[in-house]
């Protein structure tokens, strides 16, 4: 993976961290969650404070995150809140830490300043042995503490304010006066500095979680239990919960095109998105070059001449068309270029995932195009962008040459505008 490290794809955007106090803040919260503190003299890290050289330090990958349930977070600065979040079990751990920083911004900046902020993302389950376990996490609260007790004093300052306020002898109480300007000394005016968090507890109604092998969570506005869409056709885990509607396996696919499309989560055929992304000119490009490169794996991909590639096609087109995906793909390029209406209840259910997108205008539009990103596993660049896990295990079972090819596609296709991209392929 030192690839996808060295070209960013895997841990990039990340904080640097070298000044010693920073480091020492970091280390009094590593302490405080129990963990032995880093000797690195300089780190990098994610918007939860996961640090990949802590990591290797420790030799523990999910040092902030043992139990993959309550993620753990270290917060330094307040620019971590642009950064992207690596390691999840759960998707909506990226969406809600974002959401926290941006919600708490004001206090966040003023407590770094001074403090380290930690704590964990709790969602009630302590550990995950069932189903059920997953189908109960609806909502998870920030509980949030500072390393020198900031956060403490702030609380305590503004009951002992309250307090003062309240009760009309309380300018005789020495001892209460002396403690409020002590604890100001510290921390200020907390009704003028928002020194605490305000916004602490989100909601969380679908998203996918690594456990039991991946599984989708969805729920509906009728809140009459919960769709889970999994990986095994027989999971393991029992279906008789009293939350549970229904269960899905990913190879329903009749039945999961047709729940996405009666909840309203999926566009069916959006020409206009289609030309305006040039995704099936996209995807037959990887499906293409997938197959020169399990044909030829020595051969180098990333700079093949157009008209080569043309005539391999031509020659190969009967083992290119053996699961339907490129002859189905290149007569959707047709129909699309032409502006004709396609009616995808006559299209084979395992190949109208590859022609749509989720409805940008749905809250749960992102765990949608992840769940849409594993109906087309040749699709490295959509993959990489909503489903890294999937993105990140695929790549291990890459050739050389055809790694590379990855490599330089993601880095030149996506890299380059990366905002854009992601708003005109998902969110547009």
């Amino acid at each position: 993976m030192e690839r996808l490290i060295d070209h960013d794809l895997m841990y990039g955007g990340m904080l640097t961290v070298n000044q010693p106090h920073m480091i020492a803040r970091y280390n009094a919260a590593l302490v405080a969650l129990g963990i032995k503190p880093t000797t690195c003299s300089s780190i990098s890290l994610d918007a939860t404070g996961y640090s990949p050289e802590v990591a290797e330090e420790l030799d523990d990958e999910r040092y902030l995150d043992p139990h993959g349930v309550n993620r753990r977070f270290i917060i330094v600065s307040p620019e971590q809140g642009k950064l992207p979040v690596t390691n999840i079990n759960f998707s909506y751990t990226t969406d809600l830490v974002h959401a926290f920083f941006e919600e708490n911004r004001q206090a966040l900046q003023v407590l770094t300043l001074k403090d380290v902020v930690y704590g964990e993302i709790d969602n009630s389950t302590y550990r995950i042995d069932d189903l059920a376990d997953i189908l109960s996490i609806k909502r998870v609260e920030f509980i949030v503490k500072t390393a020198d007790k900031l956060l403490d004093k702030a609380q305590l300052l503004t009951r002992l304010v309250e307090q003062f306020q309240n009760d009309r002898d309380s300018w005789r109480n020495n001892a209460l006066i002396d403690e409020i300007l002590e604890l100001a000394r510290a921390c200020g005016d907390p009704r003028l500095n928002e020194l605490i968090p305000q916004k602490t507890r989100f909601e969380q109604r679908s998203f996918w979680t690594r456990h039991f092998g991946g599984v989708y969570v969805f729920h509906d506005e009728d809140d009459n239990g919960a769709v889970v869409v999994g990986t095994p056709d027989k999971p393991k885990f029992a279906l008789g919960q009293a939350d549970l509607k229904r269960y899905l396996p990913l190879s329903a696919y009749e039945d999961i095109y047709t729940y996405l499309y009666v909840t309203d989560r999926v566009e069916l055929w959006n020409a206009a998105w289609l030309d305006r992304t040039d995704i099936l000119d996209l995807r037959i490009k990887q499906y293409v070059y997938a197959a020169i490169a399990r044909a030829n794996p020595k051969k180098s991909l990333v700079e093949l001449d157009e008209a080569w590639v043309k005539e391999w096609t031509r020659k190969n087109f009967e083992n290119l068309s053996e699961d339907g995906a490129f002859p189905f793909l290149t007569r959707m390029r047709k129909n699309a270029f032409n502006g004709s209406e396609i009616n995808l209840d006559d299209v084979r259910p395992d190949l109208r995932f590859l022609t749509m997108r989720a409805n940008p205008d749905h809250p749960d539009h992102w765990v949608v195009n992840r769940l849409l990103s594993e109906y087309v596993p040749f699709d490295f660049l959509t993959r990489f962008i909503v489903n890294k896990e999937a993105f990140y295990e695929d790549y291990q079972t890459f050739k050389s040459k055809f790694r590379d090819y990855v490599v330089h596609a993601v880095t030149t296709t996506y890299f380059p505008q990366r905002e854009k991209f992601l708003a005109r392929m998902f969110e547009k």
